[in-house]
């Protein structure tokens, strides 16, 4: 056959029998559909890059930018519209994490830091520092700006500033319609297990042990849509007359207003008087001198979370056996490895870092000496005030190399060690409802206003 009757074949066949739009140029959201709010309606492109008009996926997808929220790059993307809220933000605790990170550091005599991302990468455990900055890049900090979120329906999130602006639900991101003032499911992604959050709704998590965990429904486990089972106890009085988490807390506190601070207490500036005029010197629990002296949550939280004995083991080469009892702990990470182990006889015990995303060796369990949710101990704030307090720093580390070497074992800080109340850290409960008459009397006594405010009638009434 001739070559220009070989032309002419191929050319009927691209003609006439090849699909007519294999050639055509396609836009983003012929393939996507997502749908923009009124104040975003511009080019995929603008913020993703890439191709748009492309012809196919790969083209469409090069230089492709999937998280252009994230902290890496939110200066050039959202921070193009917003600068100040970009900059702020930088500031924030929700982006330094300086509070969590540096209130572990310091009961372990470690230095501080300014905001996580500037913790040390151990590639080998050599020291405390090591061990201290591993337990905190791979295990305890998997809610922040930088990290999408374990993956169980309730725990994935967007990343930098989507993390809050964007809504995700049962795993994915819903549409790309941004909204301003974040739902609490989004707080929630982050807020949940027995961290303030939960408590708003009433949420305590269950004991990992396979015995204290959820029964049996209709024959199966209930859903643990955030990774964990948890008891249902009373929700906060002001969830119950529909107020949101940013009912209370303003922009500033949650994104930033251009300070650093290096603790909670100092960004956090809402209180309960901001609202609630209850200041009476005739009234012996709401006299100034009390208000003046104690947090309101000392009387009017309902309970409050009270984790002891937090156990933290790194193991390199785990015995998987005797960790399957403990397979709901919090982590979508080991209860996948734990899970591939009892299925094929064998799992790759390494976790990520969740801030640079690289795998190390090595498995971080976590387990309680117990979890009560019934007392609420009392102490006193660096202000000097009166406050609730949970155990938080009560921290037991271990390390057990892939050779079986005990490098660590059951280590506890210098400092709770030498002042065992030091494990106890002033925080507030989100259980706010009718204050309880017998903790008000004890906080009256530990404030030394027993006698002067009820005229000295009698001792602590028992309960």
């Amino acid at each position: 056959m001739c070559k220009i009757s070989k032309i002419l074949i191929l050319f009927f066949f691209l003609t006439f029998l090849w699909p007519t739009n294999a050639w055509a140029l396609k836009h983003c959201q012929d393939c996507h559909d997502v749908r923009l709010d009124e104040k975003h309606q511009f080019a995929c492109t603008e913020c993703h890059r890439g191709r748009d008009p492309a012809r196919g996926a790969r083209q469409a997808h090069k230089d492709l930018r999937r998280y252009p929220a994230s902290p890496q790059l939110m200066k050039t993307t959202c921070g193009r519209c917003h600068p100040q809220e970009v900059e702020e933000i930088t500031s924030s605790l929700h982006y330094t994490l300086a509070g969590e990170v540096n209130q572990v550091r310091e009961i372990f005599g470690l230095s501080l830091v300014s905001q996580a991302v500037d913790l040390p990468v151990p590639q080998q455990i050599k020291s405390l520092d090591d061990l201290v900055s591993d337990l905190l890049r791979r295990r305890c900090l998997r809610c922040h700006l930088f990290y999408a979120g374990d993956d169980y329906s309730e725990t994935r999130r967007g990343v930098g500033c989507a993390a809050c602006h964007l809504r995700f639900a049962q795993g994915h991101l819903e549409d790309h319609r941004f909204v301003k003032d974040p739902p609490d499911r989004n707080c929630l992604h982050c807020h949940y297990g027995n961290r303030v959050g939960w408590d708003y709704y009433g949420m305590f998590e269950h004991d990992y042990p396979y015995q204290f965990r959820s029964p049996f429904i209709d024959g199966h486990l209930p859903p643990r849509p955030w990774g964990v089972e948890f008891h249902e106890l009373t929700p906060d009085v002001h969830l119950k007359h529909g107020m949101s988490c940013l009912a209370c807390h303003t922009k500033a506190e949650v994104m930033g207003d251009g300070h650093y601070y290096a603790k909670e207490s100092q960004a956090v500036k809402v209180r309960c008087t901001n609202c609630h005029k209850v200041a009476d010197a005739s009234r012996a629990f709401h006299n100034p001198k009390v208000l003046s002296k104690a947090r309101c949550s000392t009387c009017h939280a309902l309970w409050s979370f009270q984790d002891k004995g937090w156990h933290l083991m790194l193991q390199e080469d785990p015995d998987w056996d005797d960790w399957s009892e403990f397979l709901v702990q919090g982590s979508s990470e080991i209860e996948t490895l734990v899970r591939e182990y009892l299925k094929t006889g064998r799992a790759t015990p390494e976790m990520t870092d969740k801030f640079t995303g690289h795998s190390r060796p090595g498995v971080w369990f976590l387990g309680f000496s117990e979890r009560r949710f019934e007392d609420l101990p009392l102490g006193f704030d660096s202000q000097g005030k009166l406050a609730v307090v949970r155990p938080i720093l009560d921290l037991h580390l271990s390390y057990v190399t892939a050779d079986g070497e005990v490098l660590f074992d059951d280590y506890v800080p210098l400092a709770i060690r030498q002042s065992p109340e030091r494990a106890y850290v002033p925080y507030v409960p989100h259980t706010i409802g009718p204050a309880d008459t017998f903790r008000s009397l004890e906080v009256l006594k530990k404030l030394g206003l027993l006698r002067e405010l009820l005229g000295g009638k009698g001792a602590l009434p028992r309960r």
